[in-house]
């Protein structure tokens, strides 16, 4: 069932099993030639088809949401190693 108040779109499948997604959703999505789709199922059947920078973006917001916006996990794990390291040494 498609959104309230998006339209819903026709495709057919050719016999190399491509689908041509329509212009509006491409140029909407930023979906160009050469552009990774991410394709999954649910339990339903149903067929979900996402842009890959969106998966990506919901991927890094998730993660984002995860620890306070001003502290870099990247400075964290680099402190870390280095305690271990001290510690490996004997400092």
């Amino acid at each position: 069932m498609p959104s309230k108040g998006k339209p819903a779109y026709r495709a057919k499948v050719d016999g190399a099993g491509r689908i041509l997604i329509p212009a509006e959703l491409r140029d909407r999505h930023g979906i160009k030639p050469g552009s990774s789709v991410r394709i999954t199922e649910n339990a339903a059947g149903r067929i979900f088809l996402e842009p890959a920078e969106a998966v990506l973006r919901e991927a890094q917001q998730y993660f984002q949401s995860l620890g306070p916006a001003d502290v870099l996990w990247s400075d964290q794990l680099i402190a870390e190693r280095r305690r271990e390291a001290k510690r490996e040494i004997g400092e």
